[in-house]
């Protein structure tokens, strides 16, 4: 499952909006910093694309309006992925370093290299890289 995060009750509304008119199947979740939206990592390229396109395009305009509205009280990045057992985490990612990520990769990119090292962390192989 690929997990959007929103700080913002209206942008969360907003994507679930658009994910219903794309009859993307989805899953919400609340958290202490906000709203998760859970979507089928199985969905067609294309549809994907789209699903991150909107995802990016939300999380322009809320930063836009912070922006117009005397600066941001918070500057704050993560990324959410699912452990082992099932359970939902958030990693959090220094902002302006996840910028100059999204500048040469994908949100989906970022979000599959946080998902492998995170499983590397849970279940680590020590042998050497050349030994695969």
């Amino acid at each position: 499952m690929l997990e959007y995060l929103f700080f913002n009750k209206k942008l969360c509304d907003i994507f679930i909006e658009f994910l219903t008119r794309k009859a993307i199947d989805y899953e919400v979740s609340d958290h202490e910093a906000g709203y998760s939206v859970g979507v089928p990592e199985n969905i067609d390229d294309a549809l994907g694309g789209l699903v991150d396109e909107q995802y990016e395009n939300l999380l322009q305009a809320h930063v836009d309006e912070l922006d117009d509205e005397n600066g941001f009280e918070k500057n704050v990045a993560g990324v959410g992925i699912e452990l082992a057992d099932g359970t939902p985490c958030t990693i959090r990612i220094d902002p302006d370093l996840m910028s100059r990520m999204l500048n040469e990769i994908s949100l989906e990119e970022l979000r599959d290299m946080i998902h492998d090292i995170a499983k590397q962390m849970e279940n680590p192989d020590n042998r050497p890289l050349c030994h695969t």
